[in-house]
């Protein structure tokens, strides 16, 4: 008997007609310009002196990292290469002298701080 019950609610859900929001409905490819795809004209051409801004930043993250004062990523105790530490303070220095005439005057000062506090720190932690 609760075999049968069982036949007739599946004949029952089974005969129910799909609504719409199941029913599957065509799936068409959307064009690139309905996607929101950037265009080419769309996408700005890089700034080399952002570019070189951006890099500074970079540079001075893997200065702090050799000379032992900030951790990589990753690493639980810090590895000290001071000679790594001087290429990357070097080569700061010399973005910065090439961004100065670019830079309003609060990012000159900025910059300027960064290659003092990065100059100073060397010679603290050479020793």
């Amino acid at each position: 008997m609760e075999n049968e019950q069982n036949q007739e609610k599946t004949n029952e859900v089974s005969e129910q007609p799909k609504s719409e929001e199941t029913q599957e409905q065509p799936v068409s490819e959307p064009s690139e310009e309905a996607a929101g795809a950037p265009q080419e004209e769309d996408i700005p051409q890089p700034d080399i002196y952002s570019m070189l801004h951006f890099m500074l930043g970079m540079l001075a993250e893997q200065a702090w990292q050799f000379m032992g004062i900030r951790l990589a990523p990753g690493q639980k105790e810090p590895a000290k290469d001071m000679a790594q530490a001087k290429v990357a303070i070097d080569t700061i220095a010399f973005i910065g002298d090439k961004l100065h005439p670019h830079l309003n005057e609060e990012d000159r000062k900025v910059v300027r701080g960064l290659i003092s506090d990065l100059q100073m720190n060397f010679v603290v932690h050479n020793k």
